[in-house]
C-alpha cells in the first residue's frame, strides 16, 4: 500500500564457505578444490568452497526477475554500492577496496568494475579472480585441516578457469610453469603483473578498537558468546562444547 517494496533494496549474502571439521551445515557442493587433495577446503581456505557463496537481491521494478550473473563481486562492494544508490558519496580520504556494483544490479549485461579482486589472508595475498580466471599463489586447508599441506607458488601462480572448472580440478598450466595456451599465458601475464603492482602499493589499516564497556576489560571479554545471556566461555578444545551456557534461552 505504501510501495515500500518498490523503494527498497533487499541484498542477502551468505557467508563465506562451510566450516566442515564442524559436520554441522550443508557441504562445498561443485566447490571442492579437487586439485587440492584434501578435504578441508571449505571455510579458511582460499579454494572456492572457501570463498565463493551465494547471494542475491531483490528491488522490484528496478531489478530483472530472475536475472543471473558470473560477474565478479565482493561484499566489499556493499558499501560502494548503497552510496551510489543512495547519492552518498563515499570517503576520499582512504583507498575504497570495494566497487559500485550498480551496472551488475541493475543492468542484464553489467560488468565487474574488479579487474582483479585480490584475497588475502594473515599470510598476505593467496589468490585472485580476474575475470574467468582464478590464481593461486598459496593454497592450504580451511579450518580443521593440516597447515604442513599448504603450498606456496612463487614464481607462476596455479591457474584454474573457475566459470569452467568451479571444482578447480584441472590447472591450466603444469604448476610453476607459464600456460602454453596464448591466451591462457596472456591472462597469467596480467595477474602477475597486478600481483606485483598489489604487493608494492597495498598498506594494511590499523584496526582501533572499541573502548570496553563497563563489563569488559582484560580477562573478561566474551569473545564467543553473549555476556548479556550468563554464558561463560570455556577454552576446553571440545570442539563439540564451544560454549558453556548457563542461559538457553534465546
Amino acid at each position: 500500500r505504501l510501495n515500500v517494496e518498490e523503494d527498497t533494496l533487499i541484498l542477502f549474502a551468505s557467508d563465506n564457505g562451510p566450516w566442515l571439521y564442524e559436520g554441522l551445515s550443508g557441504g562445498v557442493g561443485l566447490l571442492t578444490g579437487r586439485f587440492a587433495g584434501y578435504w578441508s577446503t571449505g571455510k579458511g581456505s582460499t579454494w572456492e568452497g572457501g570463498i565463493r557463496s551465494p547471494s542475491f537481491a531483490y528491488w522490484k521494478g528496478t531489478i530483472a526477475p530472475q536475472s543471473r550473473t558470473s560477474e565478479v563481486v565482493s561484499s566489499l562492494d556493499v558499501l560502494p554500492t548503497l552510496s551510489s544508490i543512495a547519492g552518498a558519496p563515499v570517503p576520499t580520504d582512504r583507498p575504497m577496496d570495494g566497487k559500485d556494483m550498480s551496472d551488475i544490479l541493475f543492468h542484464p549485461n553489467g560488468k565487474s568494475k574488479h579487474d582483479f579482486l585480490f584475497i588475502y589472508n594473515e599470510t598476505g595475498i593467496t589468490a585472485a579472480r580476474h575475470g574467468p580466471y582464478k590464481a593461486h599463489w598459496y593454497t592450504a586447508p580451511g579450518l580443521g585441516g593440516y597447515q604442513n599441506q599448504s603450498v606456496w607458488y612463487p614464481r607462476y601462480p596455479l591457474l584454474f578457469d573457475v566459470e569452467k572448472d568451479p571444482s578447480e580440478t584441472t590447472p591450466l598450466c603444469t604448476p610453476g610453469t607459464l600456460p602454453s595456451n596464448p591466451i591462457h599465458k596472456d591472462a597469467m601475464e596480467r595477474l602477475i603483473k597486478a600481483y606485483a603492482f598489489e604487493k608494492a602499493t597495498f598498506v594494511f589499516g590499523k584496526i582501533i578498537p572499541e573502548p570496553d564497556a563497563p563489563w569488559e576489560g582484560p580477562g573478561e571479554y566474551g569473545l564467543c558468546c553473549d555476556r548479556s545471556k550468563n554464558c561463560n566461555c570455556v577454552n576446553n578444545n571440545n570442539h563439540d562444547n564451544h560454549d558453556n551456557h548457563d542461559n538457553h534461552d534465546n
